[in-house]
């Protein structure tokens, strides 16, 4: 079965058909885990607040904390039309403001802060179809400026900043149906893409996270043979992928977060079951994932947010319910999961943010009333 994130956009922007977010019918009544989710009462997330609202409604859009603590939000889908806007929030006024506009429509692009404090936006889909463009953001002066395209058009991929100040761009899905297992540099002093290793596995729709080694980790995701459960090590000193122990169970749409400990948290998403509410962790001595508490709440496409005090709070996100406004702790001491305020609104294909005053704004995504511009704080 071939699916795609924008095959499942078009089944999900109509408030009445809420049961699933896959474009594959035939999972709609599939059951989320029956395992007993473990939970602890030890913390409780503080509430969630309205800021004010963007300027355009948006989602499966990108956003970044810049170096002077504002957030730049790029891009996104709105409408059934690919957006080429871009807005600044000041958490010192709660306001946003619009900014310069990008070169190029897109959605489902990554963005990137590059070392001199630039943003790099790189694919996603727009006008023409899956893009290879990339441009950058100067935060000084509000303006975009075209860069080298990539060496392939690709979406829903991932993009990581590595030690050396370059930008490694993974997988995701071009014009031709293609699960990429191709990878690519981009060096900011040069302004050009080169190739690097590729991936064993092709894959869209998955996590990347860089370890505390300086190594990137890729895990999940979907492909032509369906949902993935393997994960892969990208060594920048090599430029070698090297496969590392598989998931405890096929995962994509599900978010990872890098604890304190240096290890590797992955929670929820959608496998060939259904909604997950099952978690894990990736241990970098072992290469090995080992289960952990289970989330009170299945859900997919949902936000993860680091804490100051390294635990972790995802937000909103859908399930065979529907669209979710709730919000839960994961404790990395304990391994424990807690429900938190809900949000103000239900949302998926949201970004969240975690705010220099360590606050979380959460933006935009796609509600019950449809496509969103509104923003609310974790306070």
């Amino acid at each position: 079965m071939t699916t795609t994130i924008a095959s499942t956009i078009t089944t999900t922007t109509s408030a009445t058909s809420r049961t699933s977010t896959t474009s594959t019918t035939t999972r709609t009544t599939s059951k989320t885990s029956t395992t007993p989710s473990t939970s602890t009462t030890t913390y409780i997330p503080s509430r969630w607040l309205n800021t004010s609202s963007m300027n355009s409604p948006r989602y499966t859009h990108t956003t970044t904390v810049l170096s002077s603590g504002k957030v730049l939000i790029v891009g996104g889908y709105s409408y059934s039309v690919s957006m080429f806007s871009a807005e600044l929030y000041d958490s010192s006024t709660g306001l946003f403001t619009t900014t310069g506009n990008m070169n190029t429509l897109r959605y489902y692009h990554t963005a990137s802060m590059l070392n001199n404090g630039e943003v790099l936006v790189a694919g996603g889909y727009d006008s023409d179809g899956y893009s290879y463009t990339a441009e950058r953001y100067n935060s000084s002066t509000g303006i975009w400026t075209m860069t080298g395209n990539m060496n392939a058009a690709r979406y829903a991929h991932t993009a990581s900043v590595l030690a050396n100040g370059k930008v490694l761009v993974v997988g995701g899905y071009n014009e031709l149906g293609h699960y990429l297992t191709s990878t690519e540099l981009y060096d900011p002093s040069t302004g050009i893409w080169t190739y690097t290793g590729n991936l064993n596995t092709g894959r869209y729709a998955q996590t990347a996270s860089i370890l505390t080694n300086g190594k990137v980790l890729v895990s999940g995701g979907y492909n032509s043979v369906g949902y993935v459960n393997s994960a892969e090590l990208y060594d920048p000193s090599t430029g070698v992928w090297t496969k590392v122990g598989n998931m405890t169970i096929a995962r994509y749409l599900h978010t990872a977060s890098l604890l304190t400990n240096g290890k590797v948290l992955v929670a929820g998403g959608y496998t060939f079951v259904g909604y997950l509410n099952s978690a894990e962790l990736y241990d970098p001595s072992t290469g090995l994932w080992t289960r952990t508490g289970e989330m009170n709440t299945a859900r997919q496409v949902h936000t993860a947010s680091i804490l100051a005090n390294g635990n972790v709070i995802v937000a909103g996100g859908s399930n065979s319910v529907g669209i979710l406004n709730s919000a839960e702790l994961y404790n990395s001491l304990t391994g424990l999961w807690t429900m938190g305020g809900n949000m103000t609104i239900a949302r998926y294909f949201h970004a969240a943010s975690v705010l220099t005053n360590g606050r979380i704004l959460a933006t935009g995504g796609l509600g019950v009333s449809g496509d969103l511009n509104s923003a609310e704080l974790c306070v």
